[in-house]
């Protein structure tokens, strides 16, 4: 997926909420959660997408991505 961002230091993998749309707006699960921002800020998930195959290396591994509200700067953020 273009505008994947790699980041060892995150927390969690997610996933932009417009890249989700054009997904076709596969089901997520519900997820309570908050998220805390770099700057300390706070987020509720719109939801997990479980099981998302990701390639790395031609491996195949499959990981939860969290669903966000809003543009970001990435469409997937590995963490």
């Amino acid at each position: 997926m273009a505008g994947t961002i790699i980041d060892e230091g995150a927390s969690a993998s997610i996933l932009s909420s417009i890249a989700w749309k054009v997904l076709g707006l596969p089901s997520l699960l519900p997820e309570m959660r908050n998220l805390t921002d770099f700057d300390k800020g706070t987020s509720r998930p719109l939801g997990i997408l479980p099981n998302v195959p990701i390639t790395l290396r031609e491996k195949i591994v499959h990981i939860n991505v969290m669903v966000v509200q809003g543009p970001l700067d990435y469409n997937l953020l590995l963490g």
